[in-house]
């Protein structure tokens, strides 16, 4: 009813834009007596409402935008399959779009967000959006690039904020690295030491540090007596932590064949430039998953012993938490029993999946039951008997390659006769997918 109510509001608000541009109609200085005529329409809204008609103005603008170029988000808003909270995800990316292309755009929009919550739908939206964009993220992110820089504001209390604009690799990496690193002082307090500091004021402390003196100054993770009993000995582990991120390549952009998208997993598309970069530069230590080039869905990984090999397929696979809406990364997770091994589940791709902290624990210890169906469908069950259903990463729509690749690359990847590897390795796993 409300989502309903809404899409009525935004229809009627749209309406009385309609209305302001009519009345403007004919007129010399279009632009000028249009925003006259606006102002006095949502003058006699705001009156009637008694709120301000600056504020009216600004609702019709955004109604009148979302109504004409967004109808099918509208449509499925008016019928309650969608929550304002999805809409605002749609308008927001949205505007990234040539005018030419919303049509488009918002149909696509509109059926991603059928499944997911706005959190996930914005993921696959950002993805969507620079697939769509007629110059390259790379082209873009080189552009931005050019925009980096620091800046600090004062906010009062003898404090200042530090913001940095950077690219978004270098971001998330510097902030998991001092996580990391502040999540190692706390583990390595002792009892009655008098630290109190919460992880953010660890971090920030931290940052500053490095910032200044180009290492942790104060790590209580190393040895705090030296040779001959001098207190700074060994050093700690601070310096030692690295940062980590995980990049879903696409086979062809890996390949320099495409310049498509690439995705920073739990943060959104980085150019393929620097993607290639760092699955160029790391050596032997980043790990390949190849994705069906019009579904998206993981196809193999990087085969080595099982355990380990079942590990990386899972976390490529699910690339998050599998609780609908949740989006921690995988690496973050704990892969779980769907059947628990405790009641005789087995130790399977089939029955295994990632969950973090938070739900894993709502699994176990709650009313909640938890089922995998074929192709790693998550089916939750509420203690209400409600069914949800988590689909895995990767079900959005994506456009077809076919212009694109190679005709002899596109006939392996669509004649089920003829077997595509990108590695000489053996199989040697059974529980990692075969060949294709």
């Amino acid at each position: 009813m409300l989502a309903q109510a809404e899409a009525a509001q935004a229809r009627v608000l749209a309406k009385a834009g309609a209305f302001a541009a009519r009345l403007a109609e004919g007129s010399s200085a279009v632009v000028r007596d249009r925003d006259m005529a606006l102002r006095g329409v949502a003058a006699e809204i705001a009156a009637a409402v008694r709120v301000s008609d600056r504020a009216v103005q600004r609702q019709i603008d955004t109604a009148y935008t979302l109504v004409n170029d967004y109808p099918a988000t509208v449509h499925c808003l008016e019928k309650g399959l969608l929550t304002r909270a999805h809409v605002t995800v749609v308008e927001d990316i949205g505007r990234r779009i040539p005018t030419g292309l919303k049509g488009e755009f918002d149909q696509l929009a509109a059926e991603i967000c059928l499944d997911e919550t706005p959190g996930r739908a914005r993921a696959e939206l950002e993805i969507l959006a620079e697939r769509m964009h007629p110059r390259t993220l790379t082209e873009r992110h080189e552009e931005a690039f050019r925009g980096r820089k620091i800046v600090r504001y004062t906010i009062g209390e003898g404090m200042s904020e530090l913001r940095s604009v950077h690219s978004s690799v270098l971001i998330e990496g510097i902030f998991q690295r001092v996580t990391d690193q502040a999540n190692a002082v706390i583990a390595a307090r002792e009892p009655g030491s008098g630290d109190t500091r919460s992880l953010d004021e660890v971090r920030a402390d931290l940052f500053a540090d490095m910032l200044l003196t180009a290492i942790p100054t104060i790590d209580p993770t190393g040895d705090p007596v030296g040779d001959g009993g001098r207190p700074g000995g060994r050093a700690g582990g601070l310096g030692a932590i690295k940062a980590k991120v995980q990049v879903v390549i696409p086979v062809m952009a890996l390949m320099g064949q495409s310049d498509v998208p690439c995705d920073l997993a739990g943060v959104g598309p980085i150019d393929a430039g620097t993607a290639r970069l760092l699955a160029g530069n790391s050596y032997g230590t980043w790990e390949r998953l190849l994705t069906h080039p019009i579904t998206g869905l993981t196809m193999a990984v990087d085969t080595y012993h099982r355990t380990t090999a079942m590990d990386r397929y899972l976390k490529g696979r699910d690339k998050h938490c599998r609780w609908p809406g949740c989006r921690m990364p995988a690496r973050k997770c704990e892969v779980d029993h769907n059947h628990d091994a405790a009641l005789g589940g087995k130790t399977e791709i089939c029955n295994l999946c990632c969950l973090c902290q938070r739900h894993h624990s709502m699994k176990q210890f709650t009313a909640w039951k938890i089922r995998q169906l074929d192709g790693g469908v998550i089916e939750w069950t509420s203690p209400t008997g409600r069914v949800y259903i988590d689909n895995p990463p990767g079900h959005g729509v994506h456009f077809s390659p076919e212009e694109d690749l190679p005709e002899d690359v596109w006939a392996k990847w669509t004649n089920p006769g003829i077997e595509f590897r990108l590695t000489d390795d053996p199989v040697d796993d059974p529980h990692a997918p075969a060949p294709f």
